[in-house]
C-alpha cells in the first residue's frame, strides 16, 4: 500500500508540474501544442486514473508525463517540427477512435484494444521523449497492426 501510494504521489506531482508548465507558457506559436498536451494529461491525470492504469502501470505514467516535459523543453525551438510529430500521432489517435466506434461496446475494454491506447501513449515517447525509452518496440506500423488483430482482420 505505501509503495503505491508513492508512485501515485509521484504522478501526481508530475501532473502538477507539468500543469504549471502549461499555464505559464503564452507563447501563441505554441497553442496547437498545448491543446494536445493538456488533452493527452487529462487522459493520463484524472478522477480514477490509479484504477484505469493500475498499479503496474504507474510507473509507464511517470515516464510519459516526464516525455511530456520533454517535448515542453524542445518545443519552443522548433514548433513546426512538434507539429509535424503531433500530426503522426494524432492520425494514429483518430484510426483508434474509429476502431473503438466500430467495435461493439462489450469489445472496447478487450485487453487487445486496452493495448493500443498505451501503445499510442508509447509512441509519444518515442516521438517526444525518446531518450527515455519504450518497454518495447514501437511505431504507427506496430499499432495499425495491433489494431488490425483487435478487429479480426
Amino acid at each position: 500500500m505505501v509503495e503505491v501510494m508513492d508512485r501515485v504521489r509521484r504522478v501526481l506531482a508530475a501532473g502538477y508540474a507539468v500543469e504549471q508548465r502549461l499555464g505559464r507558457t503564452t507563447d501563441l506559436t505554441m497553442v496547437a501544442a498545448l491543446a494536445d498536451i493538456r488533452a493527452q494529461l487529462s487522459g493520463l491525470v484524472h478522477k480514477g486514473f490509479v484504477t484505469e492504469a493500475g498499479y503496474a502501470r504507474l510507473p509507464d505514467l511517470l515516464r510519459y508525463l516526464t516525455a511530456i516535459e520533454r517535448r515542453l523543453d524542445r518545443l519552443p525551438g522548433n514548433p513546426q517540427r512538434d507539429r509535424q510529430q503531433q500530426d503522426r500521432v494524432a492520425a494514429v489517435r483518430k484510426e483508434y477512435a474509429d476502431l473503438l466506434a466500430a467495435l461493439p461496446p462489450s469489445r472496447r475494454q478487450a485487453d487487445a484494444v486496452r493495448q493500443i491506447r498505451w501503445m499510442i501513449e508509447e509512441l509519444r515517447v518515442n516521438v517526444f521523449g525518446q531518450a527515455l525509452g519504450t518497454p518495447y518496440p514501437v511505431s504507427e506500423q506496430r499499432i495499425y497492426r495491433a489494431m488490425d488483430d483487435a478487429e479480426g482482420r
